[in-house]
């Protein structure tokens, strides 16, 4: 079996951070998203894995280098050069990698999960259906999915009144491929799944362990809290992170050679620190994650926050459920939603996209 994660776009629901760090390497709880994902496919038994490019594509394949790293026999990058091609468009622009060792499972890169992949592989091949859909239970803000008592697709949208959704883990056979438009964007959901569900041929597994997607600001904060609250042998399920320990009143996810040895520092509810990171004299953090080797500078206070790496947090320095970032281009324009303060690119959880 081989795997295509999909690692293409812009990661627009995570700007300002993703103008300089691919989506797919931000890091929860200190590692990288997409190498966690990498080394549980290759503990899977998967030695073969295609990811796709487009935006800030070098540095992913710097990261990943030939995949030896993770256990993975070979590691195909399938270039979108010209333009986004979609989540079906993306996979038919590979089909060539991915045709040749039967199933194939196509994944997104901005979730965790214990989603076992022999259970899923199982499923498929008692449906007999040509595609499989991973769901979890139901969550606001995401297109409700239906299934029937065989466990086979009915329908997508409320009017269906699905009690599931879409993980974005899906396995697929080689003919799906033959469905999906070439050289042309496009949605492997509405464009393949759909036709698929209409015939009662899109099966779906029902994943009830651990599923967080980290695709925006206040998704990411509470996937990140949620991670650090669960018990270390379920952690460990999801992958390897920076050891969580109690701090202070918080319970934290504390990185290599980070340094809160200043004095007054105030820890409370649940912390994220990445390695290097230097909290300054009598700095305030509550429910926040500073990603590796920022800097928050003395008497700060951050409440619910997100700073990315390398964030230098001025002194004194005021915020609340907020991304707080790095401003490498002051002369650029802004995106909708970010605004400029103290010399930061700063985006409210209130005005973030919704996923």
């Amino acid at each position: 079996m081989k795997a295509m994660l999909l690692a293409a776009g812009y990661g627009e629901r995570m700007l300002p951070i993703t103008r300089v760090v691919p989506k797919p390497l931000i890091p929860v709880l200190g590692r990288p998203l997409a190498p966690q994902i990498l080394a549980r496919l290759a503990a899977e038994g998967i030695d073969e894995v295609v990811i796709n490019l487009h935006h800030l594509a070098q540095p992913i394949r710097d990261a990943f280098g030939d995949g030896s790293v993770f256990g993975l026999r070979a590691l195909h990058f399938s270039l979108e050069e010209e333009r986004l091609l979609g989540t079906g468009g993306g996979v038919g622009h590979a089909a060539a990698m991915l045709k040749g060792a039967g199933t194939i499972l196509v994944r997104n890169t901005d979730f965790l999960a214990d989603i076992s992949l022999s259970k899923v592989v199982a499923s498929h091949v008692r449906s007999g259906c040509p595609a499989t859909l991973v769901l979890a239970p139901h969550r606001a803000g995401y297109t409700a999915v239906a299934i029937d008592e065989r466990h086979r697709v009915t329908g997508f949208g409320e009017k269906h009144d699905g009690r599931h959704l879409f993980t974005g883990y899906h396995l697929i056979e080689e003919s799906v491929l033959d469905l999906i438009p070439r050289s042309v964007p496009s949605d492997i959901v509405r464009d393949v799944y759909f036709g698929l569900c209409a015939d009662g041929l899109l099966n779906a597994h029902v994943h009830d362990g651990f599923w967080w997607e980290f695709g925006n600001p206040r998704e990411y904060l509470e996937g990140s809290m949620r991670v650090i609250a669960l018990p270390a042998e379920q952690r460990v399920r999801l992958g390897e992170f920076d050891v969580v320990r109690r701090a202070g009143d918080a319970l934290a996810a504390i990185g290599a050679g980070a340094d809160m040895t200043s004095p007054g520092i105030k820890l409370s509810g649940t912390i994220a620190i990445g390695m290097g990171v230097m909290v300054g004299d009598g700095a305030a953090l509550e429910d926040t994650v500073v990603m590796p080797e920022a800097w928050v500078g003395p008497g700060s206070t951050l409440r619910r926050c997100i700073v990315g790496s390398g964030t230098e947090i001025p002194l004194g320095f005021e915020a609340s459920e907020a991304l707080l970032a790095t401003d490498v281009d002051p002369d650029a324009p802004l995106t909708p939603g970010i605004e400029r303060v103290a010399g930061l690119l700063v985006r409210r959880f209130s005005v973030a996209a919704t996923p």
